[in-house]
């Protein structure tokens, strides 16, 4: 699991990253941006996390990095199996007015067989 506690700590004495491997650090998070929102969501506390500290970078942070990297290397080996049935089936929820700025919350759910994917 990405998200362990472990994930959120933040060491103040730790060494602060080059500015040439912060240049990669910055450029690889950008990448996971890209890439959690168009396949693999369950990275997603982890590279929002990576995001923050954008700025700041030290080698804590680039540890976890490698972290989510190695991650997603194992996820080369899972295989995707969809089982189609006749039923396509979906949900939507959405909250009124929910946020500070007054603004809707709305999310969807679609089930395929026996897979499900968030939109």
């Amino acid at each position: 699991m990405l998200a362990t506690c472990h994930l959120f700590n933040v060491n103040d004495g730790v060494k602060k990253l080059p500015e040439e491997k912060a240049q990669l650090f910055h450029h690889i998070v950008a990448k996971l941006l890209y890439l959690f929102r168009q396949t693999f969501q369950d990275i997603q506390t982890a590279v929002a996390f990576l995001c923050t500290r954008v700025k700041k970078t030290d080698d804590d942070d680039y540890k976890k990095l490698t972290m989510v990297i190695q991650y997603l290397r194992g996820m080369t080996v899972m295989t995707l199996t969809i089982e189609p049935t006749n039923s396509l089936r979906w949900w939507a929820d959405s909250s009124y007015t929910v946020h500070l700025d007054m603004k809707s919350h709305t999310g969807i759910f679609m089930t395929i067989g026996k897979g499900g994917t968030y939109t």
